[in-house]
């Protein structure tokens, strides 16, 4: 019985002490096998300007019924979250910009539970900044021109778009499945989840905004704040990093773009965009959704003549068509497929090789 005791006792001391060296490691910053060590994090608005409005709200008891409905407010601000993991010093900043009808929240935990690819590279040691575009989500949208519609001051013609995606076109339009609610048999992304991703889709107000987009300009402004970032880009955002290097590039170490359309440009921007790595990624099926059985693959087509200008044009421009790098059924949210860990990768693996490897 002393012999069990004496056991038990040591048993229950040698956890105990490996507890507490656990608990030292960690305060010392010492990192175990899965932990995640964050050296900042928080949030910031980049941009931004001041303008006047004549309808603060569309009442005419104006705010909270004091009458007021004229003064000063502020748009066009953009909302920036970011998280810097230890290691990171060594590594470039990724800005992962979301595209239509949503925000950041696409690169967060996914609709089924796993870690997204903000969690993801932060583990591998890059710090991630997730803005959401101007006009969307936690960046707000100037109400002025509703108002002034309600309160009679313009036209109902004056009305901008605001869009949004129900169900079926999201299935559809990003290549879930060929019908709604019929999945394609090798499909990465988790239907099964579908509902939760529905809760995701909000109202896109980018219809509202000048030609010249101020998330453009503001994603120049944060990659200067950050003296160098990596701008990646999906969907509707995806030629963004594109249109803010044309803007002003300083600062931007490369360009990801991620399935979009990439418009004809002149000679000159081509020559301009050159200057820096550029990456496109494209995933599966591309024409295997009958109800639009050209548009995914004339994207595509129209983002290879980009890349064959720009490394023509002397510049080190990648397509990544997910299948020729052996991932398959990947859809247009591919950094919520099931594989999105593997994609990542590659992703990373092309950052090292094109980016970093240029700078030490």
């Amino acid at each position: 019985m002393k012999n069990k005791r004496q056991f038990k006792t040591s048993a229950c001391l040698y956890l105990l002490l490996g507890a507490m060296t656990v608990l030292l490691l960690v305060a010392a910053g010492v990192a175990t096998a899965d932990s995640l060590l964050l050296k900042e994090q928080g949030s910031f608005f980049v941009g931004g300007r001041t303008v006047f409005t004549d309808a603060l709200t569309g009442s005419t008891t104006g705010f909270l019924g004091t009458g007021i409905n004229t003064g000063n407010i502020t748009v066009d601000q953009m909302y920036v979250q970011y998280q810097i993991p230890e290691g990171a010093d060594s590594h470039v900043p990724v800005v992962m910009v979301h595209g239509c009808c949503l925000s950041s929240k696409s690169y967060e935990t996914t609709p089924d539970g796993r870690m997204g690819w903000n969690e993801y590279f932060l583990r591998k040691h890059r710090a991630v900044y997730l803005p959401d575009q101007v006009s969307r989500a936690r960046s707000g949208f100037d109400a002025t021109i509703l108002n002034e519609i309600k309160l009679g001051k313009r036209p109902a013609s004056d009305m901008p778009e605001i869009r949004t995606a129900t169900h079926e076109i999201a299935w559809l339009l990003f290549r879930f499945g060929p019908s709604m609610g019929k999945a394609f048999s090798d499909e990465q992304f988790p239907v099964e989840a579908f509902e939760e991703f529905g809760k995701q889709v909000i109202p896109d107000l980018n219809g509202g905004l000048p030609a010249v987009n101020p998330t453009w300009t503001n994603l120049s402004g944060l990659a200067i704040r950050l003296k160098g970032a990596i701008l990646m880009g999906h969907s509707e955002s995806g030629f963004f990093p594109e249109q803010t290097a044309l803007i002003n590039p300083v600062d931007i170490k490369a360009l990801i773009t991620i399935e979009t359309v990439c418009p004809s440009l002149s000679a000159e921007q081509i020559s301009n965009l050159a200057k820096i790595p550029t990456l496109v990624v494209f995933g599966d099926h591309l024409g295997d959704v009958p109800s639009m059985p050209t548009m995914w693959k004339e994207r595509f087509d129209s983002c290879g003549k980009f890349v064959q200008q720009v490394n023509a044009a002397g510049g080190d421009a990648t397509m990544m068509h997910l299948p020729k790098y052996g991932q398959f059924g990947n859809s247009h949210m591919l950094m919520q497929d099931k594989n999105s860990n593997q994609v990542a990768d590659l992703i990373l693996k092309w950052i090292d090789e094109h980016v970093e490897s240029k700078h030490k």
